[in-house]
Order: structure tokens, then C-alpha cells, then sequence
């Protein structure tokens, strides 16, 4: 028999004569491994009390579409890691852009609720456009307007609609040909994955 295997069998024989060394063992494993997740909790408190002050920001608790009332929790974050942009008031707000969930609310990121103006990017100007045929563009939506064939403008935001016209906002130097094109022909939007 091996050294290894004849060692196994004595130590098997003194434990089933004296099964209190066996608890023994597995209370000092036990508490080892208490000691050892306790030290890693405190390690853990210790990290964050090591960040120092922090702030409170707004986190996204639900995915949210460019145009949907803002869902959020307030949450401390360490000043260290929050940006000066960090949303101070979601009160009333809306999303200007898509916001996924757990995700800090910066001040970029939401519109007052005041109609398509709100959703107008800074620089660019919203023009009615009646689309032949209609697109079905939501609010929000990204979009190419083009006209017989050509782009007008590859950068296009839906921000309103009444009736059968759509609100498009498009960078300022192009808004100016929209009409235009729109007078040589039919205007569509087509949508931007």
C-alpha cells in the first residue's frame, strides 16, 4: 500500500473513533471562511469610504425614448466620478435622447416638455414637411429627408407632427432647400435604423 493511501486510512480510523475531532475541523473551516468573507465585507467599506464625498445623482431605473417622461432614483455617487453635467432636476423633463437603464441623467440628456423647439438640437431649425407618401416617423426618430431620388439631408430628427404634416429638424444651412426640393417634387422621410 502507498504512503498516501495508508496515511488516508489512519486518519479515516481516528476520525470514526473520535467523531469530535471531524466537528472540530469543520467548525474552525467554518469560521475561516466566516472570518474570510467579513475581512473581504470591510474591504469592501473600506474602498468606499476611501472615495470620500459624495453627490447625489438621478439613475435611470427604465430604458427611455427620446420624448418619454423620465423615470429615475436618486442615488450617492462619489463627486469623483460624477460629471458637473449630472442632472440636478428631472422634475417635468423628458428625454432628449435614448437613455438606458442605470444610467446617470446629465443635464444634455433631457428637454423641458415645450413642444418640437425642445427636441431641436442647438444649430438647427424644425420644418414642416408634408411626405408623399407618409413614412410613419415617430417622434424621435432619426431620418433622411429626400426628394425624386436625391437626399436633401441625411441628418434629420422628427420632433413634432399635426394633422399630415411632420416637424423635421435639420441643421440650419440646409434647412433653406427643403422647400425648395419640396416644390420640385414630393418629399419622403425615410427612417435610420
Amino acid at each position: 500500500m502507498s504512503p498516501i493511501a495508508s496515511a488516508a486510512v489512519t486518519v479515516r480510523r481516528i476520525l470514526v473513533k473520535r467523531p469530535w475531532i471531524y466537528w472540530s475541523l469543520a467548525g474552525l473551516a467554518a469560521l475561516a471562511a466566516s472570518a474570510s468573507l467579513l475581512g473581504r465585507a470591510d474591504a469592501i467599506d473600506d474602498a468606499r469610504d476611501s472615495w470620500g464625498d459624495t453627490r447625489a445623482v438621478w439613475v435611470a431605473t427604465a430604458d427611455h425614448a427620446p420624448g418619454d417622461v423620465l423615470s429615475a432614483d436618486l442615488r450617492d455617487a462619489p463627486i469623483a466620478v460624477v460629471a458637473d453635467s449630472a442632472a440636478s432636476d428631472i422634475d417635468g423633463r423628458v428625454a432628449r435622447q435614448h437613455i438606458a437603464a442605470g444610467e446617470v441623467i446629465h443635464d444634455v440628456d433631457l428637454l423641458a416638455p415645450a413642444g418640437p423647439q425642445a427636441m431641436t438640437p442647438p444649430g438647427w431649425l424644425a420644418v414642416p414637411i408634408s411626405e408623399s407618401p407618409a413614412s410613419g416617423a415617430a417622434l424621435g426618430d432619426r431620418v433622411h429627408v429626400v426628394s425624386d431620388g436625391f437626399v436633401v439631408t441625411a441628418d434629420g430628427l422628427v420632433v413634432g407632427r399635426h394633422d399630415d404634416v411632420t416637424l423635421v429638424a435639420v441643421p440650419a444651412a440646409v434647412a433653406p432647400s427643403i422647400p425648395a426640393a419640396a416644390d420640385a417634387g414630393a418629399l419622403t422621410l425615410l427612417l435610420v435604423p
